[in-house]
């Protein structure tokens, strides 16, 4: 075989980039399209151990056989290893549960609306964390406004 026609047949690093560029452009538009999720804290700064209400709403309809997650995040813990612990979806995750965070109850009040009271244990800057649009999984990072800060104080 000549060596110029088999050098025409090898893909070349130019035809890889463009081959993921495309996956990239179908894939993201994907990802973002299920669109906002609003996370309303009733207090910012409760007290430790008084319950606060945290309002959840998705831009979209959520289907009934999923749902989402809502954690919280201790005082100067990483968000991700307490995500991922908890979820079991990050295999090197390290964190000590329930102290470093914990997953909370939400109650679903329509196809797009959850609520959940919410009791934080000790002082400090908690973070309160959805992981990923669904039950499933963690976005990495999740939105900003995915991820609200509470600050607790006696």
């Amino acid at each position: 075989m000549d060596l110029s026609a088999r050098r025409r047949r090898t893909p070349t690093v130019r035809t890889f980039l463009a081959a993921l560029v495309c996956v990239a452009l179908i894939a993201v538009p994907a990802a973002a399209a299920k669109g906002r999720i609003d996370v309303r804290v009733g207090d910012s700064t409760p007290q430790v151990g008084k319950p606060f209400t945290v309002y959840v709403h998705a831009g979209w309809r959520v289907p009934p056989n999923d749902w989402l997650r809502l954690m919280a995040v201790a005082p100067n813990k990483d968000w991700f290893n307490v995500v991922g612990k908890i979820t079991g979806d990050v295999s090197r995750a390290r964190a000590d549960l329930p102290h470093d965070g914990f997953e909370i109850e939400m109650h679903r009040l329509g196809p797009s609306d959850w609520r959940a009271v919410v009791r934080l244990p000790r002082v400090g800057r908690w973070r309160l964390v959805i992981p990923n649009g669904t039950h499933a999984g963690v976005m990495v990072p999740p939105p900003a406004a995915w991820m609200p800060w509470v600050r607790v104080h006696r």
